[in-house]
């Protein structure tokens, strides 16, 4: 992954960043993916706050949002002051997921920040609670405090709109859905990636947040997932609740691709699937397939209609076009 670098490192102890600039399709394998700042920062919900802290351990703002956008492949200066120079000027009205909110706490203007993560909250290290979310239109401190908003990866299309994803494309809707309900973001530029093939840890971190489960737990589960890793809490999160578990070796294989075939088993998992009834037969699952009750269950329960030619084609790697339309599906059951 190749990390953004902001420069202009000053001194003050609230620290942000800021971004460089607009996406281009020539650079698309490099785009930031604004699914993974969510995850990346609920992680630490809990960690105290300690002046100038950069580490778990305990974190100011600034050292928190460098460490949070760091895991995402963004570098960033280390102060709130200089954070607040950088990016583009975006109005409360207009925020979208992963823009810096500023504040003036001191009487010095952008002496505090966070991360926005939609529905009026940000997260941030706060003095007296640690990472902690909070109403950005709290009447009795923050709103008042509030001084302004800055995006730093680059957007200009509304939420739910991509610039890869035509009217026309099958899935359109379900993954504007799926944006403006903030679950699947994109990426960098107001790029989506329909046909790129979605990652475990990718798959983790969507279903931890659609399934609004607890992504604060940072243990280290697995081998090849430690708790630096930016999906680790939402790893843990669908761990614990029996959605998804890593294999016998202890390694969880976070950057390894899903067939269909297991994303039905964990989609079943996820949704609480129990029915077979009125389930296709489909041509190239036979009954001795170890996934066959898990698609059964899946085609019942109408998230999966299969292909044309009466096929599930299971082995297949599932692209992330296809993990929305299933998970939007998921959703509405």
């Amino acid at each position: 992954m190749i990390k953004r670098t902001i420069f202009g490192i000053v001194s003050s102890f609230c620290i942000i960043f800021s971004a460089n600039g607009q996406a281009s399709a020539q650079s698309n394998e490099d785009l930031v993916n604004l699914e993974k700042i969510v995850p990346a920062a609920k992680k630490y919900i809990g960690v105290p706050y300690k002046y100038g802290g950069t580490t778990a351990s305990g974190f100011d703002c600034s050292g928190y949002i460098r460490q949070v956008f760091n895991e995402v492949g963004v570098s960033l200066p280390r102060t709130a002051a200089e954070m607040y120079k950088k990016g583009t000027s975006v109005s409360k009205s207009d925020l979208h997921v992963g823009d810096l909110v500023f504040f003036n706490t001191t009487g010095k203007p952008a002496s505090h920040a966070g991360i926005y993560i939609g529905n009026g909250q940000f997260i941030h290290a706060s003095s007296s609670k640690g990472i902690t979310i909070t109403n950005l239109n709290d009447p009795y401190y923050w709103g008042p405090k509030y001084i302004g908003a800055k995006r730093i990866v680059a957007s200009q299309l509304d939420e739910g709109q991509f610039r890869d994803i035509a009217t026309s494309f099958w899935a359109h809707d379900e993954i504007k859905k799926l944006a403006q309900d903030k679950i699947a973001l994109g990426y960098e530029g107001d790029y989506f990636k329909p046909h790129e093939e979605i990652t475990r840890a990718e798959v983790a971190a969507l279903l931890a947040k659609a399934l609004k489960l607890n992504m604060s737990n940072r243990t280290q589960s697995f081998k090849d997932v430690p708790a630096s890793h930016w999906a680790n809490g939402a790893i843990n999160a669908v761990r614990s609740a029996g959605v998804m578990q890593g294999g016998q070796d202890g390694n969880f294989r976070p950057e390894d691709v899903l067939t269909r075939a297991q994303l039905s088993a964990v989609l079943v998992r996820a949704f609480e699937l129990n029915s077979s009834a009125g389930a296709t037969d489909f041509t190239d699952v036979e009954s001795e397939h170890w996934a066959h009750t898990y698609i059964e269950k899946l085609s019942a329960s109408g998230i999966t209609t299969g292909y044309a030619d009466q096929t599930f084609k299971p082995e297949n790697d599932v692209n992330r076009s296809q993990f929305a339309a299933f998970l939007y599906r998921g959703l509405e059951k």
